[in-house]
């Protein structure tokens, strides 16, 4: 995995550190969710309890950074289309009544000696839209963007596209998974980075969300 894929994948977790030799500015965006009223994009955040028992990872700990009511600005320094991977801005699109994101951590100590300390982040993001074909449509315009990136064959940016379902689309690279899934009115973002099986955790932590949808 690239250094670049690490960092897209951080920034779903609201940081861009991933490995320590791996560093950008930390924007500190939108509104610590604990100040906000309860809102439907809350009630479909899984909790940190949840996930340690998902990933069977006791060390995962909230991250404040990543518990936001905006998404975070695209990475400026990436290719357009790119700027959609992760969670930012331009993942969700316009159009959203509601927005929250959370993320967890851990650090692993399997490491090689001298080598980079691997932070484990699980993220989450939900966008609440005004109707179901606006969510839909979101998803769309996001598989889009991340075809048009895969397109530039930027090696920044090898990660590998698919659609498990109509509704899913999945991004994946070595210990990455990504997924995003438009369910009703609302499209749910699911990434795991450094933990394994990572593509089964988010698969399970998303049906988890999903199931909560009415």
């Amino acid at each position: 995995m690239t250094a670049t894929i690490r960092t897209v994948a951080a920034r779903a977790l609201g940081s861009v550190l991933v490995v320590c030799c791996v560093s950008t500015s930390c924007s500190h965006q939108g509104t610590a969710a604990q100040s906000a009223p309860a809102s439907r994009a809350d009630a479909l955040i899984v909790s940190v309890e949840e996930v340690r028992r998902i990933a069977n990872h006791e060390g995962l700990t909230a991250h404040s950074h990543a518990d936001l009511r905006h998404p975070p600005a695209g990475d400026l320094t990436a290719p357009g289309p790119c700027r959609a991977a992760g969670i930012s801005d331009l993942t969700f699109g316009a159009g959203w009544s509601e927005f929250r994101s959370a993320g967890y951590h851990g650090i692993t100590d399997d490491l090689k000696p001298g080598g980079p300390a691997m932070i484990q982040t699980v993220s989450q993001a939900v966008a609440v839209y005004p109707d179901a074909v606006t969510a839909r449509g979101a998803l769309q315009q996001l598989d889009s963007a991340l075809q048009a990136c895969t397109a530039l064959h930027d090696s920044n940016y090898d990660f590998t596209i698919d659609r498990p379902d109509a509704a899913t689309v999945r991004i994946t690279d070595d210990g990455w998974s990504h997924l995003y899934r438009a369910k009703s009115s609302v499209l749910i973002s699911v990434g795991v980075l450094g933990i394994e099986p990572a593509d089964r955790i988010a698969v399970t932590i998303m049906q988890t969300a999903a199931d909560r949808v009415r």
